[in-house]
C-alpha cells in the first residue's frame, strides 16, 4: 500500500519565512493601534489650534467687531501722533473676548482657559508652522508643541523661524522632556540676548499662584529663580528620606483625619515638610533645622574666570546665566573636574 505525506512549503528554519513570535504578536497587535491612536490625537490637537486660529481670525474681522460692538470707523478714536482714524480697542477687544466666550461655552472651559488656547493657537499656527505640519502628521505630539510654545514665549522673530528647523528634527525623535533640554541650550546658542539679561528679567516676574483643585485640596506653586527651586526641592527630599520609616501624617489630628493612616510616599512627604516648613517653620520631630538642599552645576572654567559668558548647566534643569553659576561656585563645598 502506498503511502503520501504532504510536504509544507518551508520549515520553521526556513529563514525566508521566519517563525512568528507569539509574545511579540501579542504585544504588536495592541501596540501598532496605539501608534496610529496617538498619531490621530497628535493631529486632533492641530486641528483644534487650526480652529481656534480661525476663531481668532474672526475676532480681528471688521464684520464681526461692527456685529457685537458697533461700527470701528465710527466709533473709532484719531491717533494723537498721526491723526489716523482706526477702530477703537474697546470694540476690538470685545470681539476678542467674544471669541474666546464661544470657544468656552462649546469645549466647557472658562473664558480665561479658552482665551489662553486660542493664543497659543495662534502662536503655534503663525509662529511655529513646521511643528504645527509635524504635530498634524503624528510625527510629534501635543506635549512637544507645549514645550515648543513655551520656549519661544517671548523670542525675537529674526531667529525664530531658524530655531525651529534647527529643533524640529530633535523634537521628531526625542520625549519631550529631552527635547526641551536639547532646544533650551541651542535657543541659548542662537539668542541675540545675552542670558544674564533674560535671567534678570525673568526673575522681576517671580509669583506664587494659588490655584483651587477638588476634594478639599490646592495647587500653591511659586515661580522662582532655578537654583533655588532646585535647592528648596532638594531640601524637601531630604527631610522626606529622613521621614522615610514615619507613618503619621503631619497635621492630621488638628484636621480631624485619623492618624492611623498608611505609610506616606516619598511625595507625601515632601508634601508634609514643605506645609510645615512654611506653617510652623521646622519640620516634625525638629526636621529642617541644619539640613541644607544642594544642586550640581558644571561651570566651564573660562565662566568660571569671568572670560566667558558661556552659560553652567544646572543639573535637573538646563542652562543659567553666568553670573548665578559664580556665585553658586563661590560657595561649593565639594568640586569634581572634567575634561
Amino acid at each position: 500500500m502506498a503511502t503520501s505525506a504532504a510536504t509544507p512549503d518551508h520549515t520553521p528554519d526556513d529563514p525566508a519565512h521566519p517563525a512568528v513570535d507569539p509574545v511579540a504578536a501579542a504585544i504588536s497587535a495592541v501596540i501598532d493601534p496605539l501608534i496610529v491612536n496617538e498619531k490621530v490625537i497628535a493631529a486632533g490637537y492641530a486641528e483644534r489650534s487650526r480652529l481656534l486660529t480661525e476663531l481668532d481670525r474672526l475676532g480681528h474681522q471688521r464684520r464681526i467687531i461692527k456685529g457685537l460692538g458697533g461700527d470701528p470707523v465710527e466709533s473709532g478714536r484719531n491717533d494723537p501722533d498721526t491723526g489716523a482714524h482706526g477702530p477703537a480697542w474697546d470694540d476690538e477687544e470685545l470681539a476678542r473676548r467674544s471669541m474666546a466666550a464661544e470657544a468656552a461655552g462649546a469645549l466647557r472651559l472658562t473664558a480665561t482657559t479658552a482665551g489662553m488656547m486660542i493664543f497659543d493657537a495662534a502662536r503655534l499656527t503663525g509662529q511655529l508652522p513646521g511643528f504645527h505640519q509635524a504635530l498634524s502628521q503624528g510625527s510629534i505630539t501635543w506635549g512637544h508643541a507645549v514645550k515648543m510654545l513655551t520656549l519661544t514665549d517671548g523670542v525675537p522673530e529674526e531667529i525664530l523661524g531658524a530655531f525651529e528647523a534647527k529643533v524640529l528634527p530633535a523634537a521628531e525623535k526625542l520625549t519631550s522632556t529631552q527635547f526641551v533640554r536639547v532646544a533650551g541650550r541651542i535657543l541659548n546658542r542662537m539668542h541675540p540676548v545675552p542670558l544674564q539679561d533674560r535671567a534678570d528679567a525673568g526673575f522681576v516676574k517671580r509669583r506664587v499662584v494659588l490655584s483651587p483643585d477638588a476634594d478639599g485640596m490646592a495647587w500653591l506653586n511659586a515661580y522662582l529663580k532655578a537654583e533655588d527651586a532646585q535647592t528648596i526641592y532638594d531640601l524637601l527630599s531630604h527631610i522626606a528620606t529622613d521621614l522615610d520609616t514615619d507613618t503619621a501624617a503631619p497635621g492630621a489630628d488638628a484636621a480631624g483625619i485619623d492618624a492611623a493612616v498608611p505609610p506616606r510616599t516619598k511625595n507625601q512627604r515632601r508634601a508634609d515638610a514643605y506645609r510645615d516648613l512654611l506653617l510652623d517653620g521646622v519640620g516634625p520631630s525638629g526636621l529642617g533645622h541644619g539640613i541644607r538642599g544642594t544642586v550640581s552645576i558644571t561651570v566651564p572654567a573660562l565662566t568660571l574666570l569671568g572670560r566667558s559668558d558661556e552659560p553652567a548647566i544646572l543639573d535637573g534643569y538646563g542652562p543659567i546665566d553666568p553670573e548665578t553659576a559664580r556665585r553658586i561656585a563661590g560657595t561649593a563645598t565639594s568640586w569634581s573636574r572634567i575634561l
